[in-house]
């Protein structure tokens, strides 16, 4: 399957960073190995990006894949709001398979949806 991203209404320090993580992307596929990858988007502030998928908009996947939402402490004491999404999840739904549940509700017990 192809996919052609498009987005506009960009910085160009957005711009680097997203690439940036396209690229790392590129290389955890090189090297055969994974990793959660992360973008901080600041919908408060200057990053309002425009984005077509094949020259439409993106639809989010609204089947039943668990728990997305989570927190998370950096380096401070402060929590952020982190959106999680596993494709791997999602692909189980895809196939109709429901076998991740029980693991679902073990790995992610007490977070939000």
């Amino acid at each position: 399957m192809n996919m052609n991203v498009e987005f506009s209404n960009i910085t160009e320090a957005q711009a680097k960073a997203l690439e940036d993580l396209f690229a790392v992307w590129n290389l955890l596929a090189t090297k055969q190995t994974g990793r959660w990858t992360a973008f901080f988007a600041d919908g408060s502030s200057d990053f309002k990006p425009i984005i077509k998928i094949d020259g439409k908009d993106p639809e989010r996947f609204m089947g039943d894949i668990g728990p997305r939402w989570n927190t998370i402490n950096k380096d401070t004491e402060e929590e952020d709001e982190v959106y999680f999404v596993d494709y791997d999840r999602i692909e189980r739904v895809l196939n109709g398979r429901n076998d991740q549940d029980q693991n679902i509700e073990q790995e992610d017990a007490g977070d939000e949806s």
